[in-house]
């Protein structure tokens, strides 16, 4: 076993790049499953059902937020006694953090018991026929809320530890399994209440398999079981700040759809949100980038800012390189697509959308590594703060977009929030860790992207279309290893794409 006093985290290009990948995988091997499984359930339990155990699936996965922002508040402060050598402090931070997140999710466990009986037989249509199975279904929920927030603290020390392959085994494991029990158990028995009893039996072992994990990475945490008064305060106000944003982030995000249907129609909703749920698909490649620096900027920050600074330019880089290839294809070919995948209809009233929503993804992916930086760092006041001062004005921006250019606007003023809060992120980070614009040859290039990227929603011919994609990838492809690649980076790509066997 590693003792927490002999653990080194090394960071480098190359286990960032694998973390990564690993974070990657992880997301989108149970979206494959989903995309397969979810029609043959929704035909074995009915529309109804399926509705109520997707509520289930919701509770289950995203019950963390009881946490009160616990779970990350654990990796950024593990991650920073591990950077400043301050290991002995991780125990009684450990069991502190644990204790906390238990006492609120038992909160949040007696809210979901009061609310049920309205939710059941009030708030959700649900017919009288499964009113009863639902509301047990519900109750057994509100019972797993303590078992899924402490998982979220557990997760969060292996975090801080990059232990990211463990973690995305799980994470792959629990996603397939999230499906396939549901499918398994249609062959016996169509009832939601089985159905969540073996799930929340899954999530169980699984919390027995992290807490294994975090005492094999950090034999002390077995041994000093404690609780630290002292710490409470620091933990509750970091995990404070996150909670904010976790709250107001879903209501900015969701918020264009609810205008959208409350100002045109349900009708309008679909020809927005179905481009949207596809094109933002895109920024799993930042948020798996995201859960790899957040540990890695706590742990460095503070005894070597300039490798942070590093890690922060290259994550933009990175996730610029990666992106704009993408993001440009799907501008110019929005119209296109849209008709191969939905038809003509879809041509009309969505492939602006696409085109706005590409261009806001590629810089949305880009303002993933200050926001995670600033929350890193321990300044989660911070992107809480700005979240608080856009909401509003948001909300009424985009109110009167819709009611005055339809979806079209909507789309319009989502982009340009994401312009402005790129903008606002990076800026402060630029004040905090004194990077400049001006000598970064690559915020050139983001910005000649950026740029260019507008470009294909003035051309409507598909050849030209063709001869300007394939021209700019080119262009692009040698300006991106030429000069935006260091030395050491080309040589970890070749070496890793010489060891594939086509």
């Amino acid at each position: 076993m590693e003792e927490s006093e002999n653990f080194v985290i090394t960071y480098s290009g190359r286990s960032i790049a694998k973390n990564s990948i690993y974070n990657i995988l992880g997301n989108i091997i149970p979206l494959i499953f989903a995309l397969a499984l979810i029609p043959i359930i929704i035909d074995g339990l009915g529309e109804e059902k399926f509705g109520i155990l997707n509520l289930a699936w919701v509770v289950i996965g995203y019950f963390s937020f009881f946490d009160f922002g616990i779970g990350r508040t654990l990796t950024k402060i593990i991650a920073e006694k591990i950077g400043l050598k301050q290991t002995e402090k991780i125990p009684s931070l450990f069991w502190t953090s644990l204790y906390l997140m238990l006492g609120i999710s038992l909160l949040g466990t007696l809210i979901l018991i009061f609310l049920t009986p309205t939710l059941v037989y009030s708030f959700f249509n649900i017919s009288k026929e499964i009113q009863l199975e639902a509301s047990n279904t519900f109750y057994v929920l509100a019972l797993s809320v303590p078992l899924v927030t402490t998982t979220a603290g557990l997760r969060g020390v292996l975090e801080a530890y990059q232990k990211f392959g463990i973690i995305n085994v799980i994470r792959v494991f629990l996603g397939i399994f999230t499906f396939l029990v549901p499918l398994v158990s249609l062959i016996f028995s169509k009832s939601l209440f089985v159905i969540v009893i073996i799930l929340i039996s899954i999530r169980f072992f699984i919390w027995i398999f992290y807490l294994i994990q975090c005492f094999k990475i950090n034999n002390n945490i077995k041994k000093n079981i404690s609780f630290n008064s002292v710490m409470v305060k620091p933990i509750l106000t970091f995990g404070g700040w996150m909670t904010i944003s976790n709250i107001i982030g879903p209501l900015i995000i969701y918020s264009d759809r609810f205008l959208i249907g409350s100002i045109i129609s349900a009708t309008a909703i679909t020809y927005y949100a179905t481009p949207y749920e596809v094109v933002t698909k895109l920024l799993l490649i930042p948020s798996a980038l995201m859960g790899v620096l957040f540990p890695a900027f706590s742990t460095t920050y503070l005894n070597n800012p300039e490798f942070t600074k590093k890690l922060l330019l290259n994550g933009v880089k990175y996730i610029f390189i990666l992106l704009f290839p993408i993001t440009f294809v799907i501008i110019s070919f929005a119209s296109e697509g849209m008709n191969l995948w939905l038809g003509e209809e879809f041509v009309v009233k969505s492939s602006m959308i696409v085109q706005l929503l590409a261009i806001g993804v590629l810089l949305n992916g880009i303002s993933y590594i200050p926001f995670t930086f600033l929350q890193g760092i321990g300044k989660p006041d911070i992107t809480a703060k700005v979240h608080l001062i856009e909401f509003p004005i948001y909300i009424v921006a985009m109110w009167f977009a819709i009611k005055h250019f339809g979806i079209n606007g909507a789309a319009m003023i989502w982009l340009s929030r994401i312009i402005i809060d790129t903008l606002v992120l990076l800026l402060i980070t630029k004040k905090i860790i004194s990077f400049y614009f001006r000598f970064s040859i690559n915020f050139v290039y983001v910005l000649l992207g950026f740029t260019i990227s507008i470009v294909p929603i003035y051309i409507n011919n598909t050849n030209l279309k063709y001869i300007l994609v394939i021209l700019i990838l080119l262009i692009f492809s040698f300006i991106a290893w030429k000069y935006m690649l260091k030395e050491e980076e080309k040589t970890f790509l070749t070496s890793h794409l010489k060891k594939i066997n086509f």
